[in-house]
């Protein structure tokens, strides 16, 4: 291992004590934040204090999230819950008492939250001067700064001067419960978090169990993995894995719906790794004002659970020679480009979202290409195999929020996950929604496949006398 930053060695001398994640620990968590820094830093995962000449820059953070969380906390939460620029949203993890909300500050729109929450702090506390005045450009700076700092310590060869997405995490109070591990399609690009407040707890970066064997990248591996789990894989999940991995989803009308994935094989090569349990947490329990955690490439991570206010910065940082795009290869057949992607961290997905999804384009698969008079036990095997490792999914993290996370238009499988968090929660068993999973025609495919499987039954219907 390189040496940690002197900066960051001084600041967090806790090196001999153990940080205190006992409340909110889900999964074993390394000793102090000395070795959480270190182990990060293998991972691609840097964590920046302010230097000296940041130091006044870090406090006026920490003095713009007091009042937006304590001073003037009843005016502020008014200027977020009366946005009308449709800057602010709420993020996952948050309670039904107390929700995390984004605060978009783009650059063209003075009359967002955001602009409006900085100008009525620059107000307040007599900040009239562009010198004294705390802005979002300088803000963006900060960021900046600390991801060329990066590259610097690193010896990378890059220089990032555009900054996306960019956005306030404002959390009023608490408890909340934290969200879901998940990955955010990011690569090229740094995900960047400036911490604000006092005593922040830091984003959750999860190290994966490989089983002893590569991570799980397309088909494949994951097939692999599951061997290594000592799961016995359906033959024909096998071959849909295998033999489909590649193809276009949009080549075929009952698996369009999940285009943007490309083919199975490209979604797991983001977002595969999300298979795979977690070994341990990294995260730092207080994290001061001015801090920055930055993320290069895909890392599964999660917002804390917190049992107070909270505000941090958030931003995409992208190199100079990519503009933070990412072009997809493939094209439509006729000489077009079927999407090109902005890898801005929108597109999110946590491990029941990427396994429900799968199991929808599985299902398709095996009900109209696998499908034969002689192999109904195995396409029923093969559909148990699935549902079962949902609910391990499920039973791991059950989270009535994946119900906000599902399009309304997939009604039954809003229904069915619905019933089984109200299963899981009370105690009740699972054996009459597994069938039910297993042997519908509506819940696990997408609402086109949905339509027409409904019209067909209609037309037979209308034929009977």
């Amino acid at each position: 291992r390189k040496q940690l930053d002197a900066v960051v060695e001084e600041s967090i001398k806790m090196s001999s004590e153990r940080a205190d994640f006992s409340s909110s620990s889900r999964y074993p968590c390394l000793n102090s934040n000395h070795d959480v820094v270190a182990e990060l830093e293998l991972k691609g995962v840097d964590i920046f204090m302010p230097t000296s000449d940041d130091s006044s820059l870090a406090d006026d953070f920490e003095e713009f999230a007091s009042f937006v969380l304590h001073v003037r906390n009843k005016e502020c939460r008014s200027i977020i819950l009366d946005d009308e620029n449709d800057s602010v949203g709420q993020l996952q993890g948050g309670t039904e008492k107390c929700c995390i909300f984004r605060v978009s500050f783009p650059e063209d729109t003075p009359t967002s939250a955001a602009s409006l929450l900085l100008d009525y702090f620059n107000s307040a506390t007599r900040r009239t001067c562009s010198r004294s005045a705390l802005t979002t450009a300088k803000i963006r700076q900060y960021m900046l700064n600390m991801c060329n700092r990066r590259c610097r310590q690193r010896n990378l060869d890059i220089e990032y001067n555009c900054l996306g997405n960019c956005m306030f995490i404002i959390q009023f109070g608490g408890p909340t419960n934290g969200q879901v591990r998940h990955i955010d399609n990011m690569i090229p690009n740094l995900q960047v978090c400036l911490y604000m407040s006092t005593n922040c707890p830091s984003t959750i970066v999860y190290a994966m169990d490989d089983q002893e064997g590569p991570s799980v990248t397309d088909g494949r591996t994951l097939i692999d993995f599951w061997h290594r789990q000592r799961r016995e894989t359906p033959n024909l999940v096998e071959k849909i894995l295998l033999d489909w991995g590649s193809r276009n989803l949009r080549s075929k009308w009952y698996t369009r719906y999940f285009s943007r994935w490309i083919s199975i094989n490209k979604q797991l090569q983001c977002f595969g790794r999300l298979y795979q349990n977690v070994e341990y947490q990294l995260g730092l329990a207080d994290a001061a004002p001015g801090t920055t955690l930055i993320a290069g490439g895909n890392e599964i991570h999660a917002g804390p659970p917190t049992s107070e206010a909270r505000m941090f910065a958030f931003s995409v940082a992208m190199p100079s020679d990519s503009g933070g795009h990412q072009e997809i290869n493939h094209n439509d057949g006729k000489g077009g480009q079927i999407d090109t992607e902005t890898n801005d961290g929108e597109t999110q997905y946590n491990p029941l979202l990427l396994h429900l999804d799968f199991c929808c384009i599985a299902y398709s698969i095996l009900d109209y290409e696998l499908a034969s008079p002689s192999n109904g036990q195995e396409i029923r095997e093969s559909k148990i195999f699935l549902i079962n490792l949902l609910v391990e999914v499920i039973r791991d993290y059950p989270m009535q929020e994946y119900l906000l996370q599902i399009c309304p238009s997939r009604v039954g499988v809003l229904a069915w996950l619905t019933k089984t968090l109200s299963n899981i929660e009370h105690g009740n068993s699972l054996e009459e929604l597994v069938e039910d999973a297993v042997s519908s025609k509506d819940i696990f495919y997408s609402p086109d496949v949905v339509k027409r499987n409904g019209k067909k039954r209609g037309r037979r219907k209308a034929k009977r006398p």
